[in-house]
């Protein structure tokens, strides 16, 4: 079993890398941590923009500061 790098209501940044056309990416707070067996850990998270949530792979995820002024 793996263990889960981002805690709930980390503010992280989603990119997914697509073969066909353009990476994308965004900032989305983890919703939840879901269980992954012997996968990649994999998460819950949300866009404050959208009203569904989404799943994604650690590694399409990395580490968002938000400054506040």
């Amino acid at each position: 079993m793996t263990t889960h790098l981002y805690p709930c209501g980390q503010h992280v940044t989603f990119t997914d890398k697509r073969y066909l056309g353009p990476a994308w990416s965004g900032d989305f707070v983890i919703v939840r941590q879901l269980p992954s067996g012997d996968e990649a850990p994999r998460y819950e998270i949300k866009s404050a923009g959208e009203v569904y949530s989404r799943v994604a792979y650690e590694d399409q995820l990395a580490t968002s500061f938000t400054i506040f002024r």
